[in-house]
């Protein structure tokens, strides 16, 4: 007796062995799949062996969880270790800039994987168990688009952006058609591994592998057509950009330059490529912060710096106009205050003010008003806006809120704002650095007839590491989803020109101060995706709530079902 129960203790610890190193490959190959120097193909086969491993373990939802969690912990570990690399204030390393984002982001996905995992066991059909897990993880995937928690860095879909000639159908799908694409072959493969376990049937086995394949390469083809036929396209309107890299570091030099020096380095770069001929210049986010340098949006007209760039621009390039990063605040009484933004109580009394500090973009022209500014909306959750603050600030304080320059939150406007270049009326979507990440965020400045897309940002809280890299390949699936061009401006790097297939034309490298200088096609095409958005999230949050709805109601009847036969067994006894 003791010697089988011995021998059944030793096979455990091997399955429990085994099903870590399971769930661990696919943590593994999930991040060797990741931009900027993995390779997608990796992705294609990167959930297989969770999912063989799930189908040992369907029915334990805790088990399912534990194994999961390891995974995406693998994962979330692997592709954004850079994180680890940000700052406090004081100069310290912000262990919890990379252990939040890691830690709660893989629980999340582990929480969603564990659900469809169950959802699947009591649906009694593998079929609707597996689309259930593709279509609650693209409804996880928009949410994180969305909500105060907003960290979309691995959606799925943005894996591909080392590849974009693979993806140029992104311009009907978004991003969100990659996470579908990778799911679906995922479970296909999955589905031929545990099928030929359970009847050795080779054909059947070879079959499923060859459909794998066929729907990888059929989809490259498809992406390659487009990417050729945009290679020869040409436009009949261009105008020419000029994109700045100051290259000023976050944590050491950007709070203790003055603003004098700023702007003097800022000239000192115009001055080499300026043309008396209409242009876009473009300098990175929060360009001009000196010492902690911020102007009030009902002043804008009437500041020193501002004046200083019109006059600028009107003896150098009157038809040319600047889009810099700026700090701006907004001040107003306790009772005029904004419900949609941050505010910050001063003073001892009810008659005080409150003021909203904004992370801007102005566009600064020699003649015409001083009207055309963007908030960002779209805040770094932790670093820019505290998340859920009435639940998590009693517990954790302003330690979420302790990088860089200011431990504040900041504020946000929640209308899309286009700028029009007042000479040659080309109309510019401004985007500020965390903002280029979200698809359909973006998208909406298009449906307002921009023509290009200038993003500034300031990528160099992380070092040289793959943070930044990654950060700029995603403004790549930006240019496909829109069929823009882009001028990016970035405070370290990497500063850069992308096509409308998502090809970087030229760029400054981290680390350089430099300019690049480039005819930048224009063009009003609204895409399927611009019109469109995320649809493809709202089809998979119809089939999450129909698939759901169909296991509760069909359990339910099975409940009352055995109930009924108990009761007719119970009687005739």
């Amino acid at each position: 007796m003791m010697n089988t129960y011995n021998l059944l203790k030793r096979k455990q610890k091997k399955f429990v062995l085994l099903s870590f190193l399971l769930s661990m490959l696919s943590g593994v190959l999930l991040g060797c799949g990741w931009p900027t120097n993995g390779n997608p193909l990796y992705l294609f086969v990167s959930f297989v062996p969770l999912l063989y491993l799930e189908n040992f373990l369907e029915g334990s939802f805790l088990s399912v969880f534990v194994f999961s969690y390891f995974s995406f912990l693998t994962w979330n570990g692997i592709a954004t270790w850079w994180l680890y690399y940000s700052q406090h204030s004081n100069g310290s390393f912000a262990l919890e800039a990379y252990c939040i984002p890691i830690f709660f982001n893989a629980f999340f996905m582990s929480i969603v994987f564990s659900f469809s995992s169950w959802i699947k066991k009591y649906s009694e059909c593998r079929k609707i168990g597996y689309a259930f897990f593709i279509f609650f993880w693209i409804v996880l995937e928009k949410i994180h688009l969305e909500w105060e928690l907003s960290w979309p860095w691995l959606n799925l879909g943005n894996g591909f952006a080392n590849r974009i000639e693979w993806i140029q159908w992104y311009e009907y799908t978004g991003t969100l058609g990659g996470t579908l694409w990778i799911w679906i072959v995922n479970i296909i493969l999955s589905v031929a591994i545990i099928e030929y376990d359970e009847n050795r049937n080779i054909i059947v086995f070879y079959k499923k592998i060859f459909t794998s394949l066929m729907i990888i390469f059929s989809l490259i083809l498809i992406s390659s057509i487009l990417y050729m036929k945009y290679g020869t396209q040409q436009s009949n309107k261009y105008i020419e950009v000029l994109v700045l890299q100051p290259n000023i570091d976050p944590y050491h030099q950007k709070y203790q330059t003055s603003t004098e020096q700023c702007v003097y380095d800022f000239q000192n770069l115009m001055d080499q490529n300026i043309s008396k001929k209409s242009m876009i210049i473009v300098a990175p986010e929060t360009a001009f912060p000196g010492y902690g340098y911020k102007i009030p949006t009902k002043d804008l007209e009437g500041d020193r710096l501002i004046h200083f760039f019109r006059e600028y621009l009107r003896k150098k390039s009157p038809k040319t106009v600047f889009l810099t990063g700026l700090e701006l605040f907004e001040i107003y009484d306790r009772k005029d205050k904004s419900d949609t933004s941050t505010k910050f109580f001063f003073g001892l009394n009810e008659s005080e003010k409150w003021i909203d500090l904004f992370n801007s973009i102005v566009q600064i022209a020699s003649e015409s008003p001083m009207n055309n500014y963007h908030h960002k909306s779209k805040l770094v959750p932790a670093v820019e806006t505290f998340p859920y603050k009435k639940i998590f600030y009693p517990i954790l304080g302003n330690i979420l809120l302790d990088f860089g320059g200011e431990v504040m939150e900041l504020g946000k406007a929640n209308n899309i704002s286009v700028f029009q270049h007042p000479y040659c009326k080309v109309k510019i979507a401004p985007i500020i650095c965390y903002e280029s990440v979200f698809g359909e965020y973006v998208s909406k400045f298009f449906k307002k007839n921009a023509e290009l897309m200038v993003i500034i940002t300031n990528d160099g809280w992380w070092g040289n590491t793959q943070g930044h890299k990654q950060h700029c390949y995603y403004s790549r699936l930006r240019a496909i989803e829109n069929r823009k061009w882009i001028a990016r401006s970035a405070n370290t790097g990497i500063s850069c020109f992308i096509n409308e297939r998502g090809d970087i034309i030229s760029y400054v490298p981290y680390g350089k101060k430099g300019v690049i200088r480039e005819q930048v096609a224009l063009n009003k095409k609204k895409t399927f995706y611009i019109q469109h958005g995320d649809y493809i999230a709202k089809i998979s949050l119809l089939f999450v709530i129909n698939i759901f709805s169909y296991v509760v109601v069909n359990n339910i009847f099975k409940f009352f079902e055995k109930i009924l036969r108990y009761n007719q067994r119970y009687l005739k006894i």
